[in-house]
């Protein structure tokens, strides 16, 4: 016997509420997708048989669940979009996990994760922590494993070690989170911290950002509880990059002012870090002077150009590279192309030599600043250096912005690529 369907009444409902058409939900959810890094090409019919009693298929649920919580302003879930859902109700435990929960966390890091904006956006005050993290405090960075894989991540690109990586917190991290008292539960947390950004970035550089913002998320619990102060200053500086990357324009400044304010007793490099993020949203907001500010107060905070700069611990130290790129970044953003170009190409110069995903999205940042200069012949030759020394990294990052590189160059005579 076929079965029977139920209008669904309560979606009808939602996207009257949201002023939307059926196409204008199912673009908003391709959306929410690409967000996620799932490729979906829904239009007016595959609403229109949501609505007709069909249900989206478990791993699109949560994403349609976020489109429509986007736009009305506040959480939709499962049920009330007349949906059958276990997502939601996963996600909801996954929020309230402790830190044990960490292989909790990796089981779930799987199918189609939604990026959601407003678990990003920060409590009404900075997160609180305890006095700042001295060396006993701070986990054994120069043999760790948050080096190794942060090595891993830049000479070989997100894709590549991920699987280790969650082997590791999985079987021996969160085994050690369980056991750990005193300095050494500290010392623990504060290591799991690092571990779950490093494995954020690695999701994100995979563009599957709701993997990558459930790891930050986590990151900045962990460090909390540490009371590591450095810590949660670096996590919340990356949730603002994330949200600042994927447009979310608001929130991304709110977590760079979040994070510059308990940056406050924090090591130079770390008030560096968070400043010069502020920097960048700034300047997206139009505020051209705190963006200087910001900037000049960052450059105090950065690491020397040369030899040493491969032996400092990423969690330790502010690389030159990393905040020429920021600077760039925030240039761009305050319409000041020309000027941005200095900022990218030294960011370029002064990358070591082991961090190739680095140069390949420098390179990638700089052509598109070149190009529409009509800087053609520079962009070219940055095609082929990229071609030359970034074809086998496994980010899919990297990948598509060469794609549109490619595209981009495409309209002007002689082809995509130069010979």
């Amino acid at each position: 016997m076929a079965r029977i369907r139920v209008p669904n009444t309560r979606l009808r409902a939602l996207i009257e509420e949201t002023d939307w058409t059926q196409g204008g939900l199912a673009r908003a959810v391709n959306a929410v997708a690409a967000e996620a890094g799932t490729v979906l090409r829904y239009d007016r019919t595959t609403v229109a048989h949501w609505l007709a009693g069909s249900h989206p298929m478990p791993r699109v649920q949560p994403l349609a669940c976020e489109a429509l919580s986007r736009r009305c302003g506040r959480v939709i879930t499962a049920e009330e979009a007349g949906f059958v859902s276990q997502d939601s109700v996963a996600f909801a435990q996954l929020a309230s996990r402790d830190a044990d929960g960490l292989v909790g966390l990796l089981h779930e890091l799987s199918g189609s994760v939604p990026y959601r904006p407003a678990r990003t956006r920060p409590a009404s005050r900075a997160p609180a922590t305890g006095p700042p993290s001295g060396a006993a405090r701070t986990p054994s960075t120069r043999n760790s494993a948050s080096l190794f894989f942060t090595r891993t991540l830049q000479s070989q690109g997100g894709g590549f070690a991920r699987g280790t990586l969650r082997t590791y917190l999985a079987e021996a991290v969160a085994g050690q989170l369980r056991g750990a008292r005193g300095q050494a539960r500290q010392e623990r947390y504060a290591e799991a911290s690092q571990l779950a950004l490093v494995l954020g970035r690695m999701y994100a550089d995979d563009l599957r950002n709701g993997e990558a913002q459930h790891c930050y998320l986590r990151a900045r619990e962990l460090a909390v509880t540490a009371g590591n102060r450095e810590l949660t200053v670096i996590a919340l500086r990356t949730l603002s990059s994330q949200a600042y990357g994927l447009g979310h324009l608001r929130i991304a400044d709110e977590v760079a002012r979040a994070a510059v304010r308990t940056a406050r007793d924090a090591p130079r490099a770390v008030r560096a870090f968070a400043q010069a993020q502020l920097a960048v949203t700034a300047a997206g907001r139009g505020e051209r002077k705190d963006a200087l500010r910001a900037l000049s107060e960052a450059e105090s905070g950065v690491g020397p150009v040369g030899p040493e700069e491969a032996g400092r611990h990423p969690f330790e130290s502010y690389a030159r590279a990393d905040f020429e790129f920021q600077r760039g970044e925030a240039l761009m953003a305050l319409r000041e192309a020309a000027e941005a170009v200095p900022a990218f190409e030294y960011a370029l110069a002064a990358r070591t030599p082991d961090d190739r995903r680095g140069a390949a999205l420098t390179r990638l940042r700089l052509a598109d600043v070149l190009l529409p200069l009509g800087r053609v012949d520079e962009t070219r030759a940055l095609e082929r250096e990229l071609a030359n020394d970034g074809d086998d990294l496994r980010s899919a990052a990297v990948t598509q912005r060469k794609q549109d590189l490619r595209r981009s160059l495409s309209r002007f005579s002689g082809g995509p690529r130069a010979s």
